[in-house]
């Protein structure tokens, strides 16, 4: 129970720390559906991007048996951030993941929260422990750029 709260508050703190950077109006449900659904059916399928969309690689994490792929969904016309694809994959059930993380959007972000929750322990601390490394690398970046020192 302790890691599955210690995961939320790093979810939280992600997500607010891509929300105050992204100056967005929050990701919409057609969005959502994309990440969760849609993404995965357009890769399969070789269909063309979604119009007025571009998914751009943020980083890839590996913790044990589980990877983790994080991706800007981005909004062509204003290049804002629309929401973070999540690509997840277990070595051990052989199952692949596609996970929405919304942005300024409480709706949607119960709806992140219970898809993960649904996890086993093991995968969920693996998640965990990718999104501590995740927001560690950004706060770095941050505090580089914001101090201007390598």
């Amino acid at each position: 129970m302790k890691r599955i709260l210690h995961l939320f508050a790093i979810i939280l703190t992600l997500n607010l720390s891509f929300s105050q950077t992204s100056e967005t109006n929050g990701t919409t449900l057609e969005e959502y559906n994309y990440m969760i659904r849609g993404y995965e059916m357009q890769l399969s399928s070789g269909l063309d991007m979604k119009r007025g969309y571009k998914v751009d690689n943020i980083d890839s994490i590996t913790r044990s048996d589980y990877s983790f792929s994080f991706n800007a969904l981005v909004r062509t016309k204003e290049n804002k951030l629309a929401g973070i694809l999540i690509i997840a994959k277990s070595e051990v059930s052989g199952r692949v993941y596609y996970l929405g993380m919304p942005i300024n959007n409480t709706q949607l972000q119960k709806s992140f929260e219970n898809d993960i929750k649904n996890w086993d322990e093991r995968m969920t601390t693996a998640f965990a422990q990718a999104l501590g490394e995740l927001y560690s690398k950004q706060a770095i970046l941050d505090y580089k750029e914001e101090n201007k020192t390598e």
